[in-house]
């Protein structure tokens, strides 16, 4: 019922301003904050995780402004990037937890439908990958699932 009062169905969050200078407090230079992002991609971090992490240790509020290309786009560069992306491995992951509890509690028919909206979204997710081309046209959700 939260959407009732919204005509954006709940997205109604602020939007990022990229700026096209490098904001005055960054002192790391375009070079050291890819060997930065880099270096925490081999540590084991996420691309959500390295953005936390250059925001709150290193003041930087976005690589956009001051290497010219996202996190992303870094990490594709120098072949880190994952096999899956991380907003899909993470619905994935939530699915089998829901679906390890639905075997454990066989009436919780809240969590069935939970889990049948869950499987909407990552077969939604995975058409626009696939239409995107982050992922191929072969990949089979079967397969991580």
């Amino acid at each position: 019922m939260a959407r009732m009062h919204t005509r954006k169905r709940g997205k109604g969050k602020s939007t990022r301003i990229y700026s096209e200078s490098k904001p005055d407090w960054v002192e790391l230079s375009s070079e050291e904050l890819e060997k930065t992002v880099v270096d925490l991609k081999k540590g084991g971090a996420t691309m959500s995780m390295i953005g936390i992490k250059l925001r709150d240790q290193y003041g930087i509020p976005g690589t956009k402004s001051v290497v010219g290309k996202k996190i992303g786009q870094i990490l594709h560069d120098n072949n880190l990037s994952d096999a899956v992306p991380e907003d899909l491995m993470n619905l994935i992951k939530k699915y089998k937890n829901v679906s390890r509890h639905i075997q454990l509690n066989r009436n919780d028919s809240g969590n069935i439908r939970g889990q049948a909206l869950l499987m909407s979204k990552i077969l939604r997710l995975v058409r626009y990958y696939k239409r995107r081309g982050s992922l191929s046209k072969e990949w089979n959700l079967s397969r991580v699932l």
